[in-house]
């Protein structure tokens, strides 16, 4: 790629945007010194205005930690790639957003099973990882279905040799939500997916193996914003009722050890995010077995 700049790029050397009430400031230095992971002295300028640009576009802050990363690896083009946190988080505050199912796909004995969970049993063989997100379009509620090979993602890196149900469980997610929110995920890619691709080579340290030598402390995990914990609290009233919503996002938090979502990190959140959408998940399943035995007993009548 050309070290050349062209004049639009030239003007745009830094890059100043919001996301979710957090101010964000990125230019080149500051990218590559503390961004990017890899070859950073073989990073160009066009790959760090390109990064900065895109997470402007896409509302990604990559000074907190797993949100998204800039990755250089010898001539190779510079990749972003976004975190399953940073997934969740864009799908969870889309407003036609509903909730996910998602799981593992094994091979017990002579059959194949789709269960939910990430937990392999005695005598299962990890076949694959499975995701179905629920959203609204048109007034009408959808399903976008993803189902990914174990075999096709698994390139034996560190975390998948580790936690390789949780690993292809990840890629699951992350295309079932491209799927549903096509416009918001264009261009986006999780970390496993570019290491399928050959983006990314395959003996790089994992992501979330690395800590940067040096971060700022203060900016690297801001506190969440007024609109972020109004967030939280309208998507659980929306399931529960307003004061068993309220009372499910005090368990949670509490789960994590704080006692109010007040000065709350972006790190926490995006953790207070995904235990919500769990919930909020298992609550959805609970009361449709419920309508289903009304109905039967109905029918039985």
């Amino acid at each position: 790629m050309s070290t050349a700049m062209s004049k639009a790029e030239t003007n745009a050397l830094s890059v100043s945007y919001e996301v979710m009430g957090t101010k964000v400031d990125l230019d080149l230095d500051f990218v590559k010194r503390y961004l990017v992971t890899g070859d950073a002295n073989k990073i160009t300028n066009q790959e760090i205005v390109f990064f900065m640009n895109t997470c402007k576009m896409l509302k990604l802050n990559p000074m907190v930690s797993g949100e998204v990363y800039c990755i250089k690896f010898g001539d190779k083009p510079a990749q972003l790639v976004v975190g399953k946190g940073a997934y969740m988080r864009r799908a969870f505050e889309h407003p036609d957003y509903l909730f996910k199912q998602d799981g593992i796909t094994v091979l017990r004995g002579d059959q194949i099973f789709q269960k939910e969970g990430c937990c392999l049993y005695p005598g299962e063989s990890l076949v694959g990882g499975w995701c179905r997100v629920y959203f609204m379009r048109n007034g009408k509620e959808r399903t976008a279905f993803k189902e990914v090979a174990f075999s096709e993602y698994n390139k034996g890196q560190a975390n998948w040799k580790d936690k390789p149900a949780s690993m292809i469980n990840k890629v699951a997610i992350s295309q079932c939500v491209r799927d549903a929110f096509p416009k918001d995920y264009e261009g986006v890619y999780s970390e496993d997916e570019m290491v399928a691709s050959g983006a990314i080579p395959v003996d790089y340290k994992e992501l979330d193996d690395q800590k940067p030598e040096e971060q700022p402390a203060e900016e690297e995990d801001p506190v969440i914003s007024q609109e972020q914990r109004q967030q939280l609290f309208k998507a659980a009233q929306a399931n529960f009722g307003k004061d068993k919503g309220n009372a499910v996002v005090k368990s949670i938090i509490e789960e994590m050890g704080l006692t109010s979502t007040t000065g709350m990190k972006m790190s926490t959140y995006n953790k207070v995010v995904e235990r919500l959408v769990e919930i909020c998940t298992a609550h959805k399943a609970e009361l449709e077995a419920e309508e289903g035995t009304k109905n039967d007993g109905a029918a039985e009548e």
